[in-house]
This record gives structure tokens, sequence and C-alpha cells, in this order.
């Protein structure tokens, strides 16, 4: 789950990390650079990459802490910080500006304990230093500045509503919400969103009213909060509204400490049946889990929730609106009657919403189990439930190895618990699918100013002078805890010291093109090659959207004729491009042409409108 904001509640020491769903993570105690996600506890400056608050900490004097959206972006941004502020400095020369004497540090006993730790010596410039060598400094740093000793963590829920009238989103709608006992008179926003409702506790009543013209209050909406986020479509025709759940809301029964699902990210040359094999579950699981319908056609930069095995058999159901006994027994292969006996219900026809009903397959009736049709005993896989956004994902995360990469062909390995293999891809494919439905929503509709999200003073990405493409490609590196080119311009990096040319189209490299005799052009990411040789490329500012587009056939032998600049990626990432195109690995094409990628995604057809670019 990727973080977008954050705030920091100092008298609890708590930092409250908000994600684009609105999910709430809760980091309260441990060590402050492991509450802020900030290794090397950086104070916050301006432009700082990957962060997203600032935590005021007294200690005793004021300071202003960066706030990260992940340990690893703060641990991005200690390492820019050592490559570019002290790179000509020893490590005793670093520590009397990174820990000065006059904030409370000794930095004679700081530098000796990063040397102790690092096996670098006292003469040794911080720039010189091989990667070994560095790591370990970036370490023994994250080991004094508190060892990142973790607290607590809680996931916070939401529900969030929004109202359309079939295509676009109203606004300026009123609507009285009632939480619990208390009620709001909230109105829609400009993109047709009501306030976001937090899930302060389980089992809170949720209502929503609107007044119809008869001035009578009828009820739109109504839930149960509980331990998920909830995306609401209200689609209002007059005054009338439909209420539809955008994200499906999970009604298998959970069960009690149910195993956590394992975020994993596609890459080129998986397959789902590669997949459950590694992870001891099934392809059929995981299509379901994460709505696949077509089990052959999953694409790199997906992400995807697995479950493992689990084997445990009692389960906790929490009961929604409109459930009944014999709905609950149904779906989980009971009878009504055993589920009553297991929870006492005296009455089976009366069940209430929110209430927590218990269902063990192992404690059923022997009459039940010696039947002629026997029911299978055990839990069920919780593969078979939706996927639940936790903490523990991130935990297990670390325990899990690579599948594919260079040795087996597939260059591209993209396992978020490294993020070694290009992971601003992710953040691309995750833009591509879900803001512009591959090229179907276009500039304007999009919620979002790529220019002001990467510090561009442009007040829109509609019009000819607003040229979004670099833009696109800075928002997905920014939001991976990667430096930026700091500009609008499609040619920024081939120029920007940031980025690093390469002789090879790897995946995810920057493809950098421009307009004969001109200084502008285009920029894109390579994603993948067909079987008749082109080359998709997936970019912003494409079709006046983001989708993926042939680079030959649109940009370079096509009416737009432009001249190829060459691949780029960011320099630290250079190394490990490096290693790809040396290890000479190819990518196995798998799609035949970009129609048949368009049509597995969902896209627009191919069209002239795919060489709309500024």
């Amino acid at each position: 789950m990727r973080f977008i904001n954050s705030i920091y509640h100092a008298s609890t020491k708590t930092v409250e990390y908000e994600s684009s769903s609105g999910t709430r993570l809760l980091k309260t105690g441990g060590s402050l650079n492991w509450r802020f996600n900030n290794p090397g506890n950086l104070i916050s400056v301006k432009n700082q990459q990957g962060k997203i608050g600032v935590g005021v900490v007294y200690n005793p004097d004021k300071h202003s802490f960066a706030i990260f959206s992940s340990i690893e972006a703060g641990d991005n941004a200690k390492r820019s910080l050592l490559k570019r502020k002290y790179k000509d400095y020893t490590i005793p020369e670093m520590m009397k500006k990174y820990a000065p004497g006059n904030d409370g540090n000794n930095p004679e006993d700081y530098a000796d304990f990063i040397m102790s730790e690092s096996g670098v010596g006292k003469e040794e410039k911080v720039g010189d230093l091989d990667d070994t060598k560095f790591s370990k400094v970036i370490k023994a740093i994250s080991k004094k500045e508190g060892g990142l000793k973790p607290g607590t963590e809680k996931w916070v829920y939401v529900t969030n509503v929004t109202v359309s009238d079939g295509s676009r989103p109203v606004a300026d709608v009123p609507f009285k919400v009632t939480l619990g006992s208390t009620s709001y008179e909230w109105k829609t926003d400009a993109y047709g969103k009501l306030k976001t409702i937090i899930h302060t506790k389980q089992g809170m009543a949720i209502v929503v009213k609107y007044t119809n013209s008869a001035g009578k209050e009828d009820v739109v909406y109504s839930a149960v909060s509980g331990d998920e986020t909830k995306n609401i479509l209200l689609t209002r025709n007059f005054s009338q509204f439909s209420a539809k759940t955008l994200a499906e809301t999970p009604k298998a029964a959970r069960e009690k400490s149910a195993q956590k699902p394992i975020e994993y990210i596609v890459m080129s040359g998986d397959s789902l049946s590669k997949i459950a094999d590694r992870y001891k579950t099934s392809a059929d699981n995981i299509a379901k889990n994460n709505n696949i319908k077509d089990v052959s056609k999953i694409f790199p930069g997906q992400r995807l929730a697995i479950y493992g095995v689990n084997p445990r058999s009692s389960l906790i159901y929490l009961v929604a609106p409109g459930d009944t006994l014999a709905k609950i027994a149904e779906r989980n292969g009971m009878t009504v009657d055993e589920i009553a006996r297991q929870n006492k219900i005296s009455d089976p026809n009366k069940i209430y919403p929110g209430q927590s009903i218990s269902i063990s397959k192992n404690d059923r009736n022997t009459a039940t189990q010696s039947g002629t049709t026997k029911a299978t005993s055990g839990a069920s896989n919780p593969a078979d439930k939706q996927p639940q956004k936790t903490s523990a994902a991130n935990t297990n995360k670390k325990e899990l190895e690579s599948v594919g990469g260079k040795n087996s062909g597939n260059p591209i390995a993209l396992l978020p618990h490294h993020q070694r293999e290009a992971p601003w891809m992710a953040v691309a494919f995750e833009e591509g699918e879900n803001r512009w439905k591959w090229g179907k929503v276009k500039e304007g509709d999009g919620g979002i100013n790529y220019h002001k999200k990467t510090g561009i003073n442009m007040a829109s990405m509609v019009g000819n002078s607003n040229p979004w493409c670099a833009s696109f490609i800075n928002y997905c590196l920014k939001e991976s805890g990667y430096p930026v080119s700091g500009s609008a311009s499609s040619q920024s990096f081939s120029k920007n010291k940031n980025f690093v040319k390469i002789s090879k189209p790897i995946y995810g490299a920057i493809v950098v093109l421009r307009k004969k005799g001109s200084w502008t052009g285009h920029v894109a990411f390579i994603y993948c090659q067909f079987k008749d040789g082109e080359i998709g490329v997936l970019g912003g500012n494409q079709g006046d959207s983001v989708t993926i587009n042939p680079l030959y056939q649109v940009y370079i032998n096509g009416r737009l004729g432009y001249k190829l600049i060459g691949y780029y990626v960011p320099k630290s990432y250079y190394p490990h491009a490096q290693g790809i195109i040396t290890s000479g690995a190819k990518e196995q094409p798998t799609m035949s042409n970009i129609g048949e990628l368009r049509k597995s995604l969902g896209a627009n057809d191919s069209s002239r409108d795919d060489e709309r670019t500024r």
C-alpha cells in the first residue's frame, strides 16, 4: 500500500499515514526513525524525495523531521543526501555537519561508531566508497539513530462515497450522514466526493440520507463499519439514488488471526501458475482474489494480493445488512442449526448487522458428519477471501524470494519487499489502469495535476502549452522515492545529472524522443516487446491520457517522425540496469502486437489519437 500523506500527533507519539484509498496506518511509539520511516533522522527540507509530511519534535530543542512514505523511501533519501552533500567528506568530517555538537550530539563518538560498524577508514571519502562499504555506512547510521526499533501498528479503514450522474461526478449535493449517534450535514465537493468516513470503531452504523423533492428523507446508503475500506458510488437519477460498491465487499467468513496477504508485483515472464506454485496456492485462487477474468493474462507492474496456505479452521463472520443465518450457512457449507448451536443463538431469525458469528467445521454434529454427503472438513483457504491490507503483509515480504529474474531469462523482477527492479513501473501501471482506464479517461478528468505533484508551476495539464509527459514520468519516480528531472520538458531526462544513459531498452527505462529540428518531443517508459518486433511504451500525454503506445509505429517511423535520443535510468539504478544488460537476459515477448495487449487491458483500439502529444 502506497502512502500519500501523513500527520504527526506529538502528544501520543503517533504518525498517521494515509493511503490513496483513505485507509490509515497508525504507527505509535518505537524509535523516532521507525515511527517516521526516516532511518537517518533527516531534518525536513524543501523538495525532499519521498517525503509526505513533517513531524515537529522537541528533544529538547525544536526539530522538524521528515516523514517518508516508507522505510525504503527514507533510506533512499539518506543515501541521496550522503552521495550529494558529503561525497567529498571523510566520515569524521561528515559527522561534524551531519550530527553537530551544538545540536546535542558527539560527532567524534558518532564517527567512531560508524567507522567501527562499517570498516571505513578515517581518510576514505564518502564518494569513493564502493557499494558494500557505502551500504554498511547507511546501516550503521540507522543503528546509531535508534535502530528502527518498532512500536505498535494499527490499521484504520474508511468508507469513500462518490456521487455521479452516470458519467460525471456531481458537486454540491447535500446529504445527512449519521455515524453512530452523531449526524453531520455534508455536501459533495467538485469531484462528487463526500468527506471520508473514518471507521473509528468496528460495528459503528453508517447511514447516508438525502432529502427528496417531497421533503422526505430517503436512506440512500447504510452499512456497518468494519476492517476494510469501501468505495461507494451513488448514481443519481433525478432525486433517486442507487448505491454500488466499487471494490467488492467480501462476505466470506474471516479467520481468527487470518493469514495476511502478500503484495506481489508482476514481472515479465510471470504466469499465475508459476506465482501460485511459489506461494503454495492455486492460480484460480489468485485470479479470484484479484478479479482476474482470464488467468492467461497478467501484466508487468500489476499488483496482486496472494494468500499462501493456512490450515486453521476457526472462522469469525461479521454479519452484514441483509444477512440471514440461512444465507451464511449456505455460503459456508453448513446448516442453520450448526451455526446457531455453536454461537448459542436461541432464535435463528434474529441476527443483526455487526454481530460476530463463529464458524467451525471441526465442531459439527456427529450425525451431520456421518451423512452420505459429507462436507469437507477444515476452513476455506484464506485465498478464497478478498485481500485485507494489513501491516503483516509488509513483514512477510522480507522472507520471500524473487521469482524469475536475470538468470531465468526474465530480467524484470518486481518483488515489492526489495523493490529493486524499476519500482516506478508499478506506480505507472496503477495510474494507467485505475485513474486513466488505459486511455479512456482524458486529461482534465483524471482528478490529478502531475505538474503540481512534482513541483512544476502549471495550473493545468490541458492545452497545447501544458505538455505533461515528463511530469507523469517524474510523478512515478517521485512516488517510488527516486530523484526527478525538475522540469516539464521531455528532454530534461537526457540532460539532468540524476539520470544516466544506457545502451538497451530494458523494462522501466525512460525513452527520450525529439522532434527533428526542435528541442521538444516526448518521453515515456519502456514497457514490453511484442512478437512482431515492436516495443510498447507506457506514458502520459499519449492520446491525452495514460496508455501504452507502439514506439516505432507512432513516434519514430510514423507521421511524428521523432528522433530517438536514448534510454535513461535514475543514476542510483544504473548499476542494476547494467547488470541486466551485461547478463544478456532478454524479455520473452508474450503478446503478438499492440492491439492484442490493448484488448487484454480493456483499452481503446489503436487510432490516430495515439499521435496526440505536445
